[in-house]
């Protein structure tokens, strides 16, 4: 349970990637925190519907960046009563990459945590197997926007990507060092929602506040539109048990919680022809928030700022939200993987 008082600065910027091989040591906007306590032999996660499935193979596409492999090898000094024998050699590989969405339908967010794994190599024999890991602490992250070139021509697209992840091998005792990973499997936990859905409120100052959630409300203090600039600042209070804001934190979930019925995903400004102003680019913008929590009660104010001449006018703010909120395990796989040599 959210207990005492929290007061913190969150700065809204573009999405931000964390590799995956590390905690980040502060989390970025638009994660999503669960911590676990108590038995660490219990479930990680609550028991799903068995009849709710979510095909990862048919939403993810993953790809390797990089392949390295460390050799450890140990003598303790013997003139302080230790033995004598070397220790190791000891392999270890450890595989890098990004993680690629071909569909977003229905998907929140990624663990980049990776759970238990299992690499073959050239001959199909097992090099590497590990058990599901502690995943008590599981945070989720959006997808990113990249832009990245495709086909013949060199034509630059925009991909939704997970980047980085790493999947840790160590290698099994007296197993052959490997020239090839014919393949690589891994256990990951996406956050995916039944429902999606999005609320416009036209860019305008009012003086009444706007449910956007049960539990959740926001008001619009200021809105300014002149020419190709703009500017706003909007109040928001909700209870984290009904509702929370990812683009403002994080949603902070102990193992006896529940995820909250809703979230806000996203909040864009809208030009009069419907289109984001942030992803139209060309322009600038600059946000800010902050945001006091006291017993699962959040209040706070946001506010931004842009100049886009190739926008048009601030006309609407676009909310995104989700519900019906699950953890989905998903199983991703690589094959024929080149292992570096010495």
């Amino acid at each position: 349970m959210r207990s005492g008082i929290l007061t913190g600065l969150i700065v809204v910027a573009a999405c931000t990637c964390v590799a995956a091989a590390e905690r980040p040591a502060q989390f970025s906007n638009g994660d999503i925190l669960i911590i676990g306590t108590g038995d660490p032999n219990a479930p990680a996660l609550p028991p799903g519907d068995p009849n709710e499935t979510w095909d990862a193979a048919q939403h993810l596409v993953p790809s390797w960046m990089s392949v390295s492999a460390t050799m450890t090898s140990r003598l303790d000094n013997p003139a302080e009563g230790f033995s004598r024998e070397i220790s190791g050699p000891d392999w270890s590989l450890a595989l890098t990459g990004r993680i690629t969405v071909i569909d977003s339908n229905g998907l929140v967010g990624l663990c980049p945590i990776t759970g238990s794994a299992l690499a073959l190599d050239q001959d199909g024999r097992v090099v590497s197997s590990t058990p599901a890991g502690d995943m008590s602490l599981r945070w989720y992250q959006q997808p990113c926007p990249v832009m990245r070139p495709t086909g013949t021509g060199g034509e630059w697209v925009s991909t939704l990507e997970f980047h980085h992840f790493s999947v840790s091998l160590p290698m099994e005792p007296n197993v052959s060092y490997p020239s090839l990973l014919s393949r690589v499997e891994w256990s990951m936990y996406a956050l995916v929602a039944g429902e999606f859905k999005t609320v416009d409120i036209p860019f305008a100052a009012r003086d009444t506040w706007v449910e956007l959630a049960p539990g959740m409300k926001i008001l619009v203090e200021q809105a300014l539109a002149e020419g190709t600039k703009y500017e706003y600042r909007i109040k928001m209070k909700y209870d984290t048990t009904k509702a929370d804001y990812l683009q403002g934190g994080s949603v902070h979930l102990w193992r006896d919680q529940v995820l909250p019925p809703a979230v806000v995903l996203n909040m864009e400004v809208l030009n009069p022809a419907g289109q984001s102003i942030h992803d139209l680019g060309g322009g600038s913008f600059h946000g800010s928030g902050s945001y006091t929590i006291s017993n699962n009660q959040v209040t706070g104010t946001t506010s931004g700022s842009g100049d886009c001449s190739a926008c048009g006018t601030a006309a609407t703010f676009r909310y995104t939200l989700a519900s019906q909120l699950r953890e989905q395990p998903v199983r991703l796989v690589l094959e024929n993987i080149p292992v570096p040599s010495f």
